[in-house]
């Protein structure tokens, strides 16, 4: 391409400011950054450095003609129309010489030259042509009248953005032709420019070091190397104090810092630092402008803001601010520009400010966590304390920040075996003391975040900080506003707005569907910070509300659950909790709480407070968990309801709860146990009367000996519980004990019987009222016509059953059905779709029902080896 193509000539500028406009098109128009200028310019022995160029096409004033040729054999300019250029520049020289005499000196000469402070070489006469008169080819612009931020406007240098659109441009450059004259702020004339290779004000290259290690983050990496690509990027890494943003941001920025021709600029926005307060946007704009060379700053914020944005709109600059305050610190240090990309990271979510992209940032995962300690510490005392090394990993939770405290602990004590490390990091009571190291603490970061709340004016701030502190009390694994609410007696308004404050400062982490979590060293700060300000007595009565509430809320979900139940507790519906709507909202609440249910009411029975409430959560609880096959926590439920019992001197209670244990036990078949728990529960509950609790138990024991093989002794405790049920008129559970006496009658070969008591059972069931009692009475019925040996008939029962089951997510039940379809068609013959069914079956039983998984494997071995 050359200047003739580019349309561009320079006999139509009449003065200096024309010239350049002329000059600044024909480097538009080149497609060059100014980088890949000077590098030309350097290969034809020009010296024309990419700051000299931007500076010299910024202004209105004539530049050195020697540049001028150098810009123009870099950009492919013929020699002879480089020679029409430099006669219009001598033409233009002389006329400014001659309009501008110099004033006379005291004895009538003109007064000495005075050289600026940052000059290194005297200066050099032009390079080739005749002697050019005295012009101060980078002095200042001409003095125009009003505001530097009106009039100071960037230069038409081209950005990488520029430069990807310029195939849209006009290929004239005629849109420009009535473009008023811009140029820059530059020192003034009694501070002259050095005119030798150098600039006088470097470009800016202000970041920090990179970190050293970086594992564990190439997702992110990619992601924000890929923002930083837009045009004026705006990219916002937010995350928790401790969680490695500004490593994450400074490793990116020097990634891409050779992109940006007019350098980067850098700040610690003191958004978390100790006893600082956050730096003011007219400081951090002094700091910018002065590092980019501007002379004078304004005192007005607005004016300030938008020179910057003047002087950065058409050079690439690279701006990181790190430890973001609020979006309002941040934005008067947002450049515009196309070719400017602007990092921010913050321990905030800054929802009110706009980016172009937002990457959150989570803790590492277990594999990078493991990696960056190895690194810190070394691969050969890794290698030789594995598990220890595990250990202080593990209760680092993914921080980088930890992991970089104990990384250095072991690295200065490296004779230290790792064990004791991971011994004092593994204590709760030490964990936070050990991460500390230096002027590195977790302790202190976390602090910084929790501090702008308690320390606010704010009501609400104040508020969300006494939140924080008591929702790390329970033993919960997680929380929701309702839960929150019932703790701190708030409105759950009022805990809503405090959590998603919260979350917005990244002090708890959000787990879906309306709740949310603490990260593990965060809890042990918050409960740090409750035993520092919270009274004792505030604390129990925080728990105790919740337990309550826990309890309340569980009693709403098992009405709905199972409505013909006799709950063993009662209580109001909870005035605070979910909106339930039905049987699968109720299934689905306890999926999601029945660990926290466990935690909460095993902290209350250790600490001794709320016993009736423990009592009354495991025997709500327990149907869940049993329909559900978790059995581990009912064995565990049970202990617990028995052990409150025990203390509240309930036999009743104890009994109910020993009666969970042992069902439990007969769901991992250890039929030696349970029955001798199940016979002392029928001793006590036939001591205190209760029929409805003894026909409980005496159901419990059919079943046990049913399994055991005595199907005599099961047959006459079924028969016994079920003349009881009737006798009470608990037409239900006379459904569940007809269900569990069919299945005897199957064991003793007498199909008959059996239907005939599967159908009774199901005619008592109201159809849709109980849907998960319904659902097991369906594949128990399907079992025993299977034994039958109607097999089709079997299908229909079992495909019945899972589609209850598949509607309310009822795991343990979809297996059960499954492994009866598989078994009916199998005896069909149809062995493919047996294995189909009994691999999903196994898939969803696995750790749920170990006997049905036992079954499940030997079936699919014997198969294997009859295809075979």
């Amino acid at each position: 391409m050359t200047a003739a193509d580019f349309g561009v000539e320079p006999t139509t500028a009449s003065n200096p400011e024309q010239y350049v406009i002329l000059l600044r098109r024909i480097r538009d128009q080149s497609g060059l950054a100014y980088r890949e200028i000077a590098r030309r310019a350097k290969r034809t022995g020009d010296v024309l450095p990419a700051s000299t160029l931007a500076t010299m096409l910024g202004r209105p004033t004539l530049p050195r003609r020697d540049l001028v040729s150098a810009l123009l054999r870099a950009c492919d300019v013929p020699d002879d129309h480089v020679r029409k250029w430099l006669a219009v520049w001598g033409q233009l020289a002389a006329a400014r010489a001659a309009a501008k005499p110099p004033a006379a000196g005291p004895g009538g000469e003109p007064p000495p030259q005075r050289p600026s402070p940052t000059t290194r070489s005297a200066r050099t006469a032009p390079a080739s042509g005749a002697v050019a008169p005295n012009v101060d080819d980078l002095g200042p612009a001409p003095h125009t009248e009003g505001s530097a931020v009106l009039r100071l406007v960037p230069a038409g240098g081209e950005t990488r953005s520029a430069a990807r659109r310029r195939g849209r441009a006009d290929p004239t450059g005629g849109a420009r032709d009535g473009a008023v004259v811009r140029g820059l702020p530059w020192p003034s004339a009694d501070v002259k420019q050095s005119v030798d290779d150098e600039p006088d004000v470097p470009v800016p290259y202000q970041l920090p070091p990179p970190p050293p290690l970086m594992v564990g983050r190439s997702t992110e990496i990619d992601r924000l190397l890929a923002a930083a690509e837009a045009d004026a990027a705006v990219c916002l890494v937010e995350g928790a104090g401790g969680v490695g943003k500004s490593a994450l941001a400074l490793h990116v920025a020097h990634r891409i810092a050779e992109r940006f021709d007019g350098g980067c600029l850098y700040t610690d926005l003191r958004g978390a630092a100790a006893g600082i307060a956050a730096a003011e946007p007219t400081e951090v704009l002094a700091q910018f402008l002065r590092a980019l060379g501007v002379p004078a700053v304004p005192a007005s914020l607005d004016e300030a803001s938008a020179l910057l944005r003047t002087w950065t709109a058409e050079r690439g600059v690279l701006v990181v601010l790190d430890n973001a305050a609020s979006a309002a610190q941040v934005r008067p240090l947002l450049t515009s520009g196309p070719g400017c990309t602007t990092i921010i990271t913050s321990r905030w979510m800054l929802p009110d400010l706009d980016t172009t992209s937002r990457i959150r940032l989570e803790p590492l995962p277990d594999e990078a966590a493991f990696a960056l300690f190895t690194g810190l510490t070394g691969s050969q005392r890794v290698q030789a304390e594995p598990a220890a090394a595990a250990t202080v990993v593990r209760r680092c939770g993914g921080l980088p920040l930890a992991l970089r405290i104990v990384g250095a602990r072991a690295a200065a004590r490296p004779d230290a075996p790792l064990t004791g490390l991971a011994e004092r990091v593994d204590d709760e009571g030490l964990r936070l003391d050990v991460l500390e190291v230096g002027d590195l603490s977790v302790r202190a970061s976390l602090h910084l975040g929790y501090q702008a709340f308690e320390d606010a004016l704010q009501d609400e701030r104040r508020q969300a900080a006494r939140l924080f502190r008591l929702a790390a009390l329970p033993d919960w694994t997680h929380f929701t506003t309702y839960g929150c609410a019932a703790l701190a007696e708030l409105s759950v308004t009022d805990a809503e707005r405090a959590l998603d404050a919260l979350g917005d400062a990244h002090l708890i982490e959000s787990a879906g569907a309306g709740r949310y979590r603490f990260h593990d060293i965060v809890r042990l700060y918050a409960r740090e910070r409750a035993q520092a300000v919270d009274d004792p007595s505030h604390r129990d009565e925080a728990l105790g509300r919740v337990t309550v509430w826990l309890r309340s809320a569980t009693i709403h979900a098992a009405r709905l659950l199972y409505p013909h139940d006799r709950l063993g507790a009662d209580g109001p519906t909870p005035t605070t909790g979910p909106v339930l709507d039905g049987t699968d909202d109720a299934w689905a609440w306890f999926e999601r709480e029945h660990t926290n249910l466990l935690l909460i009411a095993r902290q209350q029975a250790t600490a001794g407070r709320n016993l009736t409430e423990v009592n009354d959560l495991a025997l709500i609880a327990v149907k869940f968990l049993d329909y559900a096959g978790y059995i581990a926590e009912q064995q565990q439920f049970g202990d617990l309801a028995a052990t409150a019992a025990r203390r509240l001197d309930d036999r009743s209670g104890e009994a109910s709860g020993l009666n969970i244990v042992a069902v439990a036990l007969l769901r991992q078949g250890r039929l030696d146990e349970a029955l001798p728990l199940l016979q002392r529960c029928l001793t006590v509950q036939r001591e205190l009367g209760d029929r409805g609790r003894e026909a409980a138990i005496l159901n419990n024991l059919g079943n046990a000996l049913r399994d055991r093989g005595d199907l005599t002794g099961a047959l006459q405790h079924l028969q016994d519980a079920l003349a009881i049920r009737r006798k009470l008129g608990q037409r239900h559970k006379e459904g569940l004990v007809l269900d569990n006496l069919a299945l005897v009658y199957q064991r003793l070969g007498d199909h008959s019987r059996a239907l005939a008591c599967h159908e009774a059972g199901l005619a008592v069931v109201d159809r849709g009222t109980d849907p998960l009692r319904e659902a097991q009475a369906l594949v128990n019925f399907a079992e025993t016509l299977l034994a039958a040996g109607d097999h089709r008939t079997a299908i229909v029962r079992a495909g019945e059953s899972l589609e209850i089951c598949r509607r309310y997510g009822h795991q343990r039940g979809i297996g059960l059905a499954l492994q009866v379809l598989g078994d009916a068609h199998a005896g069909l013959g149809e062995h493919a779709a047996a294995q189909r069914h009994w691999r999903e079956a196994l898939s969803r039983l696995d750790g749920l029902d170990p006997q049905a998984t036992a079954r499940l494997r030997s079936a699919l071995t014997a198969q294997g080896r009859d295809c075979t």
